[in-house]
């Protein structure tokens, strides 16, 4: 089996795997296009290019097919309608199977929050008729799958990410537990409406005696930022390379967002190291937080983990038990055996 990965985004992020992958050896083709190129997909079907397609995208069109052959892929997994409409009318075709992962609701072309982030979705009735043409849907988490199901009929296949997601880079052992009983600060990471910002910013008000901290990221923006920093009880610290500042920082996690989540791997990420999270119900937060103290209300929760000693280390010590328990149960190789199971005897193109 080979598997060609096509990664697009903003940009790299501790969370993105760019950095683990580099750490590893892998050597990506990267190309960039004008931020003013909308889309590659239009009104017209899947087979139209059009001709006044910019030299910018053209180069991305270009790039992903030739790299594509070269490599001779037995899948081709992908999270993009470009992508997507490339690889339907690649001439090897036949030969490799198409994935596409669903990671976040705003991706897919219907339903309440379709095209709900700048970006996505650009052309909801040519990628919806794209999508069933793939030859796998994998959802990353059961709420992705059922609103899939539940808005377009689409039949997906729900994994969680990998097991290795969450190990260390260098030893592949489960992460540290913390013992932060004694710090004093509340987290909050990307700050923005959709993760939670007027959340955040009336606890701060309600409780002037708790210290918070931020990091910014994606979409964080300077206005929320101002807002934050208009509080003498938030601190707004840069986006961090290095997760385990923050791991050693804070006492609770909050991840009050408003969207459609379609995981939260933060969670995840500060459950393992016996932070305490509270986290609102949006899509998959409840999947994340594996039946675990707190969802809602969140002000109350707050209140008893910053002041409550023998309740916080009560919770921090199931946190960080049931979270590796779930984490040691989850099958290394799910993933690598769904896509075995979509080859057969003919699809063996190592070889030819």
């Amino acid at each position: 089996m080979r598997v060609f990965l096509v990664q697009t985004a903003h940009g790299l992020s501790p969370s993105s795997g760019g950095y683990k992958a580099a750490a590893k050896g892998v050597e990506p083709n990267i190309v960039q296009h004008d931020a003013n190129v909308k889309t590659f997909s239009d009104e017209d079907g899947i087979h139209n290019i059009r001709s006044d397609v910019s030299p910018q995208m053209q180069g991305i069109i270009d790039t992903c097919t030739r790299h594509i052959g070269l490599f001779r892929p037995t899948h081709i997994v992908f999270n993009d309608a470009l992508t997507m409409k490339i690889t339907a009318v690649h001439p090897a075709r036949s030969r490799f199977k198409r994935v596409t992962v669903v990671h976040s609701a705003e991706q897919l072309p219907f339903g309440p929050y379709c095209a709900g982030v700048s970006g996505h979705c650009l052309s909801a009735s040519v990628e919806n008729d794209m999508l069933r043409s793939v030859d796998g849907v994998w959802s990353v988490s059961r709420a992705i799958q059922e609103y899939a199901w539940e808005h377009g009929r689409l039949r997906t296949k729900a994994l969680v990410h990998s097991p290795n997601t969450f190990l260390s880079n260098k030893t592949r052992d489960m992460p540290i537990i913390r013992n932060n009983v004694d710090r004093d600060e509340v987290g909050m990471i990307n700050p923005c409406p959709y993760k939670g910002l007027s959340i955040i910013l009336d606890l701060a008000k309600r409780l002037p005696n708790i210290k918070f901290v931020t990091w910014e990221s994606w979409g964080s923006k300077p206005q929320h930022i101002e807002m934050l920093r208009s509080l003498p009880n938030v601190q707004v610290l840069p986006t961090t390379l290095h997760t385990n500042e923050i791991w050693d920082r804070i006492k609770v996690l909050l991840a009050p967002s408003i969207w459609y989540e379609a995981w939260g791997i933060v969670v995840t990420e500060a459950q393992l190291r016996g932070i305490p999270v509270i986290a609102s119900n949006a899509g998959g937060l409840r999947e994340a937080k594996l039946g675990l103290p707190y969802c809602i209300p969140v002000k109350m929760a707050l209140v008893k983990l910053m002041t409550d000693r023998e309740a916080y280390l009560a919770l921090a010590s199931l946190t960080a038990v049931k979270t590796g328990e779930w984490l040691r149960g989850l099958d290394v190789r799910a993933h690598e055996k769904w896509l075995l199971s979509m080859m057969d005897e003919n699809d063996q193109y190592l070889e030819k």
